[in-house]
């Protein structure tokens, strides 16, 4: 297949995969490298707020990432999750990224162009583009030296007139040196040639991006383009090139270095244009981001654009029909948030998915302008979460102490007066009743009164009493009968009713003894406050 064969062949490619569910291959090793770009910004921007790892795990963000993203693009990629992981939280930025999904939804022929022009860029996942060209590792020490090497082998004939023969040896020993070191340093840097060729392309990409001339485009990134007039001098050169067909061209710039001289020439001249190369990255990588992001809410059987405050101090959410964006059939729920409320429910009723749709419908709607809902108004949020927390088997940590600092980071941040949204599954689960009640209500108490709005979900009914005129109550209900037992997943108003974990071990088969004692032993501690003591 020739050049143009492949480019047709990419156009109907990308035009009849949009709107659709995407399927791009990851390799291990891949999610760290797509990750690499937030890191390295979370560095150069620690001020600014950004989803913590626990919130991130807790809400299973990287397969809502593997659910939007296309893989078109390198910068796209990277962007898309450096996105979803810094959800805005100001008006400028919003604005910034609702206006790039405009144009990506807007003319059909304006973004199959500009989406073809980041799919010829392509992806590379070989290395790690931000951190390939740190200003402090510049230097033009190899670059000299390979000039050197390069003139000696073209001046050594000359040594002919003087040595005879031995001149002769010496021409051939610096030829069988410079093939050898072209050798054994083009295999050692491969990944940095790539990553050189690959930045300069981005520069051609936006080139190209500024060439089609679409003024809605222009309006979004019309500034970045001023980036191109210090990236010229490379774009004049090229990329590296690599090996042709013409067998005796590519042995002569292997003998004078041709390539290798290049390739340091255009590497330090990119350590001193660092942050222009940064720029284009990021440029490409919200305009293929937000085409990610129009295709993923084509995709969508139900999604709305949210309506978001970013001036009020005092947080508050009014939603409709909020749905978790990786289920195949999910139940729609709605949430009003002026307070904190309270989850109640029998196991496996659905409390733990409630807690996850609100808060990856507060984070889609900040990060990507998109919620998964019928309707979405409310405050903009730090977000955080303590859910799915486990026992640190290599720092020693138990289960309990995880929790204690993952709550600790979200008491702190509300503390500091932070608009905080966070969601706690079982509060201090890890330990003993008596105390686990008294230190969560004190705990939720304190999320309260620093006024974030806090999800709760809990077994613990006591927490219902103490709570009462602090949080409100919502519950999740289960259908018992004799063939098993059923749910609605829907969220209902006031604290549950009903208990199933004993029901749940008569399903599962236990002795029927052993769950009519457990029934009783229960109903008697509900009726007195009481344990009974021996065997019931």
């Amino acid at each position: 297949m020739g050049i143009f064969g492949y480019k047709n062949q990419l156009w109907h490619s990308l035009r009849d995969n949009y709107g659709r569910k995407p399927d791009p291959f990851y390799a291990a090793g891949d999610m760290a490298i797509i990750r690499s770009y937030h890191d390295y910004m979370r560095e150069r921007e620690p001020e600014r707020f950004a989803v913590d790892d626990v919130t991130w795990s807790d809400l299973d963000m990287d397969r809502v990432f593997k659910r939007i993203n296309p893989g078109t693009s390198t910068p796209g990629e990277h962007w898309l999750y450096h996105m979803l992981r810094t959800p805005s939280t100001d008006r400028a930025e919003y604005e910034r990224r609702r206006r790039l999904i405009d144009f990506a939804e807007g003319d059909e022929r304006e973004r199959q162009e500009a989406q073809f022009v980041l799919a010829c860029l392509g992806r590379f996942r070989r290395a790690d583009v931000c951190r390939a060209f740190s200003p402090e590792e510049g230097g033009m020490f190899m670059f000299v030296v390979y000039i050197i090497m390069a003139l000696a082998l073209l001046l050594s004939p000359l040594s002919l007139i003087f040595w005879g023969l031995k001149g002769l040896l010496l021409t051939f020993a610096l030829f069988v040196l410079n093939v050898m070191t072209h050798e054994w340093t083009a295999r050692k840097c491969q990944m940095q040639i790539d990553t050189v060729n690959f930045s300069v392309s981005m520069a051609f990409a936006l080139k190209k991006l500024k060439s089609l001339g679409f003024e809605r485009l222009d309006e979004c990134i019309g500034e970045s383009y001023g980036h191109l007039k210090k990236l010229r001098p490379l774009m004049a050169l090229g990329t590296v090139p690599g090996r042709g067909t013409d067998m005796t061209a590519d042995f002569a710039s292997s003998a004078l270095l041709l390539d290798l001289i290049m390739f340091e020439y255009l590497k330090n001249r990119l350590y001193v244009l660092h942050d222009e190369i940064l720029a284009v990255f990021e440029t490409l990588g919200r305009v293929d981001a937000a085409i990610a992001v129009a295709s993923w809410r084509e995709s969508m059987p139900l999604w709305c654009e949210p309506e978001l405050d970013f001036e009020l101090e005092r947080g508050h959410i009014e939603a409709e029909g909020l749905v978790h964006p990786l289920l195949s059939h999910p139940v729609p729920n709605d949430l009003c948030l002026r307070r904190s409320v309270l989850v109640t429910g029998s196991n496996a009723s659905g409390k733990s998915t409630y807690l996850r749709t609100a808060l990856i419908a507060a984070l889609l709607s900040q990060a990507a302008c998109t919620c998964p809902g019928a309707s979405y108004r409310a405050s903009a949020f730090h977000i955080y979460s303590t859910m799915a927390l486990r026992d640190d088997l290599l720092s020693g940590e138990s289960y309990y102490i995880a929790e204690i600092l993952a709550t600790k980071r979200i008491l702190d941040a509300a503390a500091d007066g932070e608009p905080v949204l966070c969601a706690v599954d079982e509060v201090l689960r890890g330990t003993n009743t008596i105390e686990r009640i008294s230190a969560a209500s004190e705990i939720l108490f304190a999320l309260a009164d620093a006024g974030a709005l806090c999800i709760a979900a809990t077994h613990d009914l006591e927490l219902c009493t103490i709570l009462e005129d602090s949080y409100d109550m919502l519950h999740f209900e289960e259908e018992v009968t004799d063939e098993g037992m059923s749910f609605d997943y829907r969220a209902r108003p006031g604290r549950t009713k009903t208990r199933n974990a004993i029901q749940l071990l008569r399903l599962m088969g236990l002795d029927d003894g052993i769950t009519e004692r457990a029934d009783k032993r229960a109903a008697d501690f509900i009726s007195t406050g009481l344990w009974k003591k021996g065997e019931i």
